[in-house]
């Protein structure tokens, strides 16, 4: 029999018994808390504003409410990183020259023009980061602050913690960003350095994670909620419990990130898939919530989801068909409630996924049988 899957049950791979709460929203990323539920610690915080936003996105999730405008603004500025991680598109130049143009980064300004959008219709939620380092953008902390200032409730942001000195700390702490997580993949150096290419020390990482919550609880800053991540691959697989206990009672939630390549391109990528990623058989009863909850905006082009594969369909059918805007020609609000958004929708609450060809690629690599990935490490050959 096909084995039949739902977002919801993605998390059966992470079976924890060192942290008392484990949740997730999209059914790759499962976050593991330490103490109460990390919303509702934000909710005590934030308050009621918080609670309802955290109540309408939970019923999106079960496909139960399609809001007018987006819960949540995934905003890729650029694609600059100063890691090149083997497993990351941004450690594949050949690729980011291919599918990427910095003529269409973001600037300031269009940022600007997406929270002002956002912030008209009581967006709740924002990430301005992507396949990219955010702090390499010296002024990162003004883009957080503005978001702040215009009423967004939820700003998160990922970070590999080379850039956060002391003084971007102090920075940050004053900017209103709501959640800090400290990407690092590893719990010993010599495998940081492996799944990190070009990376500095992991000793001097934790050292700025140390310092930066150091200086959070002395300046009794309450927020941001501070994480590290764990992209689970075969290469560090076997540091994963040892990172679980090291950070669980330090930082306020542990990430594990299932690995999906960034697109579909090269064979290599399929060697960073640890083994119990693997299915015995296709997965064929599958919805995704992410059109219900988000819009990602990446350099000016909209997409229903958060998925890096699409682009290695640029130039196709294929991608034309998935874009569902461009920032310069169309209004978050309506590709949101456009017929391209209306349609996917549908055939996540129909179960028909495969009707559509990137969300039908998306589960193949991100739920794999070693049967898909052979008949793939072969075409590609």
């Amino acid at each position: 029999m096909p084995k039949k899957f739902s977002m919801t049950l993605a998390t059966k791979k992470y079976n924890n018994n060192l942290m008392k709460n484990k949740y997730s929203t999209d059914g790759k990323v499962v976050h593991l808390s330490t103490e109460e539920d990390i919303n509702q610690k934000l909710s005590k915080i934030i308050g009621k504003k918080f609670s309802d936003y955290r109540k309408s996105w939970d019923e999106a999730n079960k496909f139960n409410l399609i809001t007018k405008f987006p819960l949540f603004l995934h905003i890729e500025l650029n694609q600059t990183c100063n890691y090149k991680c083997p497993h990351c598109i941004i450690g594949n130049p050949d690729e980011v020259e291919k599918l990427y143009n910095k003529n269409e980064n973001l600037d300031f300004n269009d940022y600007k023009k997406i929270v002002d959008e956002g912030s008209k219709y009581n967006c709740p939620s924002l990430s301005a980061q992507g396949d990219n380092e955010p702090f390499l953008i010296k002024n990162m902390e003004e883009y957080i602050y503005y978001a702040h200032k215009k009423g967004f409730i939820d700003i998160m942001t990922n970070t590999n913690g080379s850039p956060i000195n002391i003084t971007r700390s102090k920075k940050i702490l004053d900017s209103g960003l709501t959640r800090m997580r400290f990407s690092l993949d590893a719990f010993t150096d010599e495998t940081y350095k492996k799944v990190r290419v070009g990376a500095i020390d992991l000793d001097k990482v934790k050292r700025n994670i140390f310092n930066f919550l150091d200086l959070k609880e002395k300046g009794g800053y309450k927020l941001p909620i501070v994480g590290v991540s764990f992209c689970k691959l075969k290469q560090n697989e076997h540091e994963l419990d040892e990172f679980k206990n090291y950070w669980k009672d330090k930082v306020d939630l542990v990430t594990i990130q299932t690995f999906a390549p960034p697109t579909q391109n090269k064979s290599a990528y399929h060697e960073f898939y640890p083994e119990d990623q693997f299915y015995d058989d296709e997965v064929v009863d599958f919805k995704c919530n992410q059109p219900f909850q988000r819009i990602h905006i990446r350099n000016h082009e909209m997409f229903p989801c958060c998925y890096s594969l699409v682009m290695g369909d640029k130039g196709t059918e294929n991608y034309k068909n998935f874009v569902i805007g461009n920032i310069k020609n169309m209004s978050i609000y309506d590709a949101w409630n456009g017929e391209k958004m209306k349609k996917l929708r549908q055939i996540q609450l129909d179960g028909k996924f495969k009707e559509n060809p990137t969300c039908a690629m998306c589960v193949k690599y991100t739920f794999p049988t070693k049967k898909f990935i052979k008949s793939e490490e072969i075409r590609k050959n």
